[in-house]
């Protein structure tokens, strides 16, 4: 009696599994999303060449880039091997796949250094938080990229406040047409990029830009903030960052003062 009870069980599992894997359905492969390639470079910053390669985990699958900014469409180029890039580039990039959708778009913006060792001094004002002052004003002209790990990043140099004065010591008669500020967007943690930048020699104004996507939403990133200013030989600049005057109404930090992280200050 126990055998047949025992069998009469099995045949009906049996059953139900020949059942569910007669009737299974299956997703089609273009509901799924691939992965973002990723951006593989040497260095961020380069006085001569850097080497551009990506990530490429799927077999058939394809990265197509761009180099100027543009967003990646279907007449973009497609990656084959790695190669060097010898100017400054906004990379972008998406992985395709004929039986997937594909990747989100993903970018990585990459500054030639026109001069280097231009700084010959910086001071700062105010100081840097304690809790994320860096290596100082060293680590702003030491031309390394801090990495989105801010906190545990000696690279980072983390503010809270209406603005930063960095006064900055040229070698004698440096020419110089733009100062790039590299900064951190990570919104999450309630880090922003700069609203405005002005430059001063002496007294007078050579250079200012505006950046009002600072306030959209946005991935967290690097970010470069280019002040074209007049160009001539200078011996002292002095530049002013100033953060948003708040934290936009969208985020749930909204009406409180932004942190804003800087990292490199680059003369051009």
């Amino acid at each position: 009696m126990m055998k047949r009870t025992l069998y009469s069980i099995f045949a009906i599992l049996m059953s139900c599994q020949a059942g569910f894997s007669q009737n299974t359905i299956y997703a089609p492969t273009e509901m799924f999303q691939l992965s973002n390639p990723r951006i593989q470079v040497s260095s961020i910053f380069f006085d001569s060449d850097i080497t551009l390669n990506f990530g490429l985990d799927m077999p058939n699958s394809m990265i197509k880039y761009t180099l100027d900014g543009s967003s990646v469409n279907k007449n973009a180029k497609v990656f084959t091997e790695p190669f060097e890039i010898t100017e400054s580039a906004v990379i972008k990039a998406k992985m395709f796949h004929p039986d997937y959708m594909e990747s989100d778009e993903v970018e990585l913006e990459v500054i030639k250094i026109a001069q280097k060792n231009v700084i010959q001094q910086i001071e700062i004002i105010p100081a840097p938080s304690e809790k994320y002052s860096g290596m100082g004003t060293a680590g702003l002209i030491d031309l390394k990229k801090g990495s989105a790990q801010f906190g545990g990043d000696k690279q980072w140099l983390g503010y809270q406040t209406e603005k930063i004065s960095a006064s900055l010591q040229l070698k004698k008669n440096s020419v110089v047409n733009k100062i790039v500020v590299s900064a951190l967007t990570n919104q999450s943690n309630w880090i922003f990029a700069p609203g405005k930048v002005e430059v001063f020699h002496g007294d007078k104004l050579v250079g200012k830009m505006t950046f009002a996507k600072s306030a959209n939403e946005s991935l967290n990133s690097a970010t470069f903030l280019s002040v074209p200013i007049n160009k001539d030989n200078y011996d002292a600049l002095k530049v002013i960052i100033y953060p948003l005057s708040e934290i936009p109404q969208w985020h749930q930090g909204k009406g409180t003062i932004p942190w804003v992280f800087i990292d490199e200050i680059i003369i051009q």
